[in-house]
C-alpha cells in the first residue's frame, strides 16, 4: 500500500507554559518520527538529490513540548504514492544540530544528514554509500556523534557477529566522518565485558539511539544502554549501562514482555546526564482509563556505578487547575469534584530534555479516538503545567514513536556564529511584537492548509459528522493571538450536489 499525503496541524500550547512558546523557535522539540507529505516550504527547508538524482526537500514544523512538532518530505514531480508503506521515509536518529534520515526509493535506499543552522544556512547532504559488498544498513543500527567544534559530525552504524557461545563476541563500527567525507572500520572487542553484559550486548535490540558526554548509546528499554565510548579516538570501546534494578518487571513467567517497553518506559539525555522513566501501573495490561499509576525517574552519569532516583509522583497526587476543564471536560472526576488525570487512558512517558523535574505523557480520552493529549507534568510539585491536543489520523498505531532533539535552537543562532558552544552563542529569541505578526501571517497559511482538507473530507460521502467535527476543532485559526480579539464563532456551511462541493467559512473576530 502506497503512503498517502497527509495534512496535518501543529499543536496549539495551553497552560502556564504557553508564554513562553510564542518566542522563536523551541530549545527542543517532540518530533514525530514519520513524516507528512507536503509541498509547502518554511525557513527551515534544505534540500538536495537523492543517488539517482531525484531532488528532494525536508522542512519542520515546531511547536514547543508537550505540543508533537513534524517534518515533512517533498519529492518535486513525484507523488507520495511512489514510497511505499512498507518501507517509509524515516527519521533514524538526531544529535546536537544535526537529524538523520532514511528514504527508501525504487529499490534503493538513501540517508541524508540535516544540519541545523540560521535561515538561508542550514543543510541537506546525502551520505555517500560504502561498499557495495559490505554489511547492508539496517535503521536501527544507526548513531549520530556531532564533534566537539560543533560544524562536524560522525555518523556511526554497529554491524554485531556473534562467533558462538564459546567464542569471542565481536562489534563492527562503521564510521562516517563528514571531515574526510568517507567511511572507515574498526572491529571493537567485548570481552573486556563480564559474560551476562556480553549476552546483553549481542542480544540488544537498539531500538533508540542517544549521544551522552562524547559517546554514542543505543537503548534497548528492556534490557538497557550499549555504549559506544572513544569513536572519534579511533579505538572504540563497548561499554553496558543496564537499567536500574528496582525497576519494575512487566514480564510473563517465560520472560517475553507482557507489554510493549515504549508504553511505561522512556530515556533522555540532558548534557552528561542520562535520564530514564517508568510508569508503573495498578494493571499494565488493560489499557483503560480509571487505572493508577506512578511514575519514577532515574538519573546517572557514565562515570556513575548506579542509578539514583530524582523524582517520583502517584497520579492520585498530580493536581490539575481547573482552567483545564475548558479544553478537556473529560478529566472531571464527580467522586472528588476535581480534575483527575486518572481519567485518561495513560500510553506513554517522554522524558524533558532539560536538568528539570518535568516529564510529559500521551493520553487519550477514549481508545479510538483520532486524537491524543500530551501533558506536561511536574513531578517536584505534583501539578500540571501544559496541555495540548494533536492529531493522530493514520498513525494511530504509532502513538509512541516521537524523538526528542534539540536541533532547532540552532536555528535560533546568529548568522555567522560558531556552534562550539550554544549556550553562549544562541542568539536570544525574537522579541514577541515582532512574532505575533509573524504568527498571524503562519496561521493564516494554516488555515488555508486546513480549509483545503476540510474541502477534501467534504468530497468524501462517508465522512461522518465526528470527522467535521474534529476538523472544525483543530482550525488554527482559534490559536490567532496578539492584537487579534479571539474567534468566538467558525460557520461552515456545505452544500453538494453531484460533481460539486461548495465550502463558505465565516470568521467572527
Amino acid at each position: 500500500m502506497a503512503l498517502p499525503a497527509l495534512s496535518f496541524q501543529p499543536s496549539t500550547l495551553m497552560g502556564s507554559k504557553a508564554a513562553d512558546s510564542a518566542s522563536g523557535f523551541p530549545d527542543w522539540v517532540f518530533l514525530c518520527e514519520e513524516p507528512r507529505f507536503l509541498e509547502r516550504r518554511n525557513e527551515t527547508t534544505a534540500k538536495c538529490r537523492t543517488s539517482e538524482g531525484q531532488a528532494v526537500e525536508v522542512s519542520f514544523w515546531l511547536v514547543d513540548p508537550p505540543g508533537v512538532s513534524y517534518f515533512t518530505f517533498n519529492c518535486p514531480g513525484l507523488d507520495p504514492s511512489v514510497f511505499h508503506e512498507k518501507e517509509p521515509p524515516s527519521l533514524v536518529c538526531a544529535a546536537a544540530a544535526f537529524v538523520v534520515f532514511c528514504l527508501s526509493f525504487r529499490g534503493s535506499i538513501d540517508h541524508f544528514v540535516y544540519r541545523a543552522a540560521p535561515a538561508g544556512k542550514q543543510s541537506l547532504q546525502l551520505l555517500p554509500d560504502r561498499d557495495p559488498s559490505s554489511t547492508v544498513f539496517r535503521r536501527t543500527g544507526f548513531g549520530l556523534l556531532p564533534c566537539a567544534d560543533g560544524q562536524h559530525y560522525a555518523v556511526a552504524y554497529i554491524d554485531r557477529q556473534c562467533l558462538g557461545k564459546d567464542s569471542d563476541w565481536w562489534f563492527h563500527a562503521h564510521v562516517f566522518s563528514s571531515e574526510t567525507r568517507a567511511w572507515s572500520s574498526h572491529r571493537v572487542s567485548l570481552r573486556h565485558l563480564t559474560k551476562s553484559e556480553r549476552l546483553m550486548c549481542c542480544r540488544h535490540g537498539m531500538s533508540q539511539q542517544i549521544s551522552v558526554a562524547g559517546s554514542l548509546g543505543w537503548v534497548e528499554l528492556m534490557r538497557g544502554i550499549v555504549l559506544l565510548c572513544n569513536l572519534l579516538d579511533g579505538n572504540p570501546v563497548i561499554k553496558f549501562i543496564p537499567f536500574p534494578e528496582s525497576r519494575v518487571s512487566f514480564l510473563d513467567e517465560d520472560g517475553h514482555p507482557e507489554l510493549a517497553p515504549q508504553y511505561y518506559c522512556n530515556v533522555a539525555c540532558s548534557g552528561d546526564l542520562i535520564k530514564f522513566i517508568e510508569v508503573e501501573f495498578d494493571d499494565p495490561v488493560v489499557r483503560t482509563s480509571g487505572i493508577g499509576w506512578r511514575a519514577t525517574v532515574w538519573e546517572r552519569k557514565i562515570s556513575w556505578d548506579k542509578w539514583e532516583i530524582r523524582s517520583t509522583v502517584d497520579v492520585a497526587n498530580i493536581s490539575v487547575d481547573q482552567s483545564f476543564s475548558a479544553v478537556l471536560p473529560g478529566l472531571w472526576c464527580d467522586e472528588t469534584q476535581k480534575l483527575d488525570l486518572k481519567k485518561l487512558i495513560f500510553y506513554t512517558p517522554l522524558p524533558s530534555r532539560r536538568d528539570d523535574d518535568l516529564f510529559y505523557m500521551v493520553a487519550k480520552v477514549n481508545a479510538d479516538d483520532e486524537t491524543a493529549w500530551a501533558i506536561a507534568v511536574d513531578m517536584e510539585r505534583a501539578g500540571v503545567e501544559a496541555m495540548v491536543q494533536f492529531s493522530l489520523g493514520r498513525y494511530t498505531y504509532h502513538i509512541a514513536m516521537y524523538s526528542s532533539c534539540d536541533f532547532p535552537k540552532y536555528l535560533n543562532m546568529t548568522p555567522g556564529a560558531g556552534m562550539d558552544n550554544p549556550a553562549d552563542k544562541c542568539s536570544k529569541r525574537m522579541s514577541v511584537a515582532r512574532l505575533s505578526a509573524k504568527q498571524c501571517v503562519v496561521q493564516v497559511l494554516r488555515t488555508l492548509d486546513w480549509l483545503q482538507e476540510l474541502d477534501q473530507c467534504l468530497e468524501i460521502e462517508r465522512s461522518t459528522d465526528n470527522t467535521y467535527r474534529l476538523l472544525l476543532q483543530f482550525s488554527p485559526v482559534s490559536s490567532l493571538r496578539s492584537s487579534i480579539r479571539p474567534v468566538s464563532s467558525v460557520i461552515v456551511s456545505h452544500r453538494y450536489s453531484p460533481g460539486l462541493h461548495v465550502t463558505s467559512v465565516s470568521l467572527s473576530l
